[in-house]
């Protein structure tokens, strides 16, 4: 039999290196049979003489030991995290310092950072051009929502943890680990498959996805903050054990601040008495200021009467804006104004790199909206510190319903993913090009199943509820399950492009 032939259909390097390639590819294939064996020592071989980081496929079905940016994206994360615990220990962090450094975040820094991605992606040619992807998201978010309640209700959670759950599977990480895979995938081998046409380069590639991650991120904070917001907050309806002593002082406090409003001689408390006595204080001050008797009341009650009137209004008008304003928060209050401006005439005023604004108010905003996530990181490693010297086991209760979110979110969503995607891509072609386009199909495949956001945290330490819970679904998501899974969608995702486009 003869030797096997090397055939070299495309080459950047040296001479040197060729034949350098060909021999190590040659041992691999002589001392190993599985191709992904054969790809890791063709890997080792040239990480060890041409130093890191080298790629490497084999095969057909993609056999391969690639070290992925979403690896090194996770080892950022522990590495901020680490920087946080370093801080607690040193006493840096207190508990009540977290909680501040919290909600300054959610209310100045977040909003920067929502304000700045969505109002510099955001366009009616987006719009147009991108309107699977809003449809993706809902298709998403409801899937999520019936799968979250389905198992949660099947474990017997209490509404309390029905939305922790939902809002932990919900909810996921948008931005950084889609960013992280997509720029990894665009100057790996796999670059080939992700081609939409012969002029597809690896920065086109990358660009594509990134926009697709964004403009979907979009949606995502839009409902995070608003009714995700909702979800991670104390109800009625919560068990006793979950509403602190805390929430007894400002009850209390309200309760002896009405009752002195009501005894106070300036401050009638009925419409009844607030008639009586409006009269008794204008009748008196008649006398006093020209010695004539009082006049007739009627002219006065009609006066009250309008005055009562007015007050009712403004009393509708306080309580409706109390209800937009509980439901709304600041980063939500951001996202719509980023959507007024993305939308308007404003953003060439702001986004025009040759404008006055830009280089001076947006670029501001953009540089406080960066300091948002390593906060949240920062104060998520000093949480983890307080629970490790707290010497508190999770107890079952907590356990369960963190063990369910994990497995509906990590385990449970690919499977309904991804025949969603499969559906679009088999009968999408005829509304919309992206049905064709693999970056587009890896994208929404990999958006579907990341884990469970970052920043849900800095929402649980501002509510003050599910704090622990949260940290723990973080921990786990991150640190165990996260690299493996993520992985193999990855390679999944990949598969499932090349065979059906």
């Amino acid at each position: 039999m003869a030797d096997p032939k090397a055939v070299i259909k495309a080459v950047d390097m040296s001479e040197e290196m060729q034949q350098e390639a060909i021999e190590c590819s040659t041992q691999a294939l002589e001392k190993y049979n599985i191709e992904k064996d054969i790809a890791a020592h063709i890997k080792r071989e040239f990480d060890r003489k041409y130093g890191p980081t080298w790629h490497c496929v084999v095969g057909r079905n993609f056999g391969s030991f690639v070290t992925h940016e979403n690896i090194y994206a996770i080892l950022q994360v522990m590495v901020v995290v680490a920087f946080g615990c370093i801080l607690a220990k040193l006493g840096y962090f207190s508990n009540d310092k977290q909680k501040w450094l919290s909600k300054l975040n959610m209310i100045f820094f977040t909003p920067c950072l929502l304000f700045s991605n969505i109002a510099s992606i955001i366009s009616f040619e987006k719009l147009l051009a991108f309107w699977p992807i809003p449809c993706f998201y809902l298709i998403y978010a409801i899937l999520n929502y019936i799968s979250s309640q389905t198992v949660s209700r099947l474990a017997g959670l209490s509404p309390a943890y029905r939305r922790f759950v939902m809002a932990c599977v919900m909810f996921t990480n948008s931005n950084s680990l889609p960013i992280a895979v997509i720029s990894s995938l665009a100057v790996s081998e796999a670059v080939d498959i992700l081609r939409w046409g012969p002029n597809d380069t690896s920065e086109t590639i990358a660009a594509r996805g990134i926009s697709y991650t964004l403009f979907f991120a979009i949606f995502g904070n839009l409902i995070r903050w608003s009714y995700g917001y909702q979800l991670l907050q104390r109800h009625h309806d919560d068990d006793v054990l979950t509403i602190r002593n805390d929430e007894e002082e400002p009850i209390q406090h309200l309760s002896s601040t009405y009752q002195s409003f009501n005894q106070h001689p300036d401050h009638p408390s009925s419409g009844a008495s607030s008639t009586a006595s409006s009269e008794e204080y204008l009748s008196s001050d008649l006398v006093h200021r020209d010695g004539l008797p009082p006049r007739q009341p009627s002219s006065v009650t009609i006066t009250v009467a309008a005055d009562e009137s007015t007050k009712h209004e403004l009393s509708l008008l306080r309580i409706l804006i109390r209800k937009i304003h509980g439901f709304m928060s600041p980063p939500l209050y951001a996202a719509s104004l980023a959507l007024i401006v993305g939308l308007s005439p404003l953003k060439p005023i702001l986004y025009d790199k040759q404008s006055f604004l830009y280089p001076s108010f947006t670029k501001a905003i953009e540089s406080c909206g960066k300091a948002a996530v390593p906060l949240i990181l920062s104060c998520l490693g000093a949480q983890l510190v307080a629970i490790s010297e707290s010497q508190k086991p999770a107890s079952p209760e907590m356990k369960r319903p963190v063990a369910i979110a994990i497995a509906v979110r990590m385990a449970l969503m690919p499977f309904l993913v991804l025949p969603t995607v499969i559906l679009f891509v088999l009968y999408g072609s005829a509304w919309s090009t992206l049905a064709s386009d693999p970056v587009f199909i890896t994208m929404m495949i990999v958006l579907g199943c990341t884990p469970t956001a970052i920043n849900l945290v800095q929402i649980t330490q501002v509510n003050n509820i599910f704090e622990e819970e949260m940290l723990r679904m973080l921990f786990w998501s991150y640190g165990v399950f996260c690299v493996p899974l993520c992985t193999f969608t990855v390679f999944l995702a990949l598969n499932i492009v090349d065979r059906m486009l």
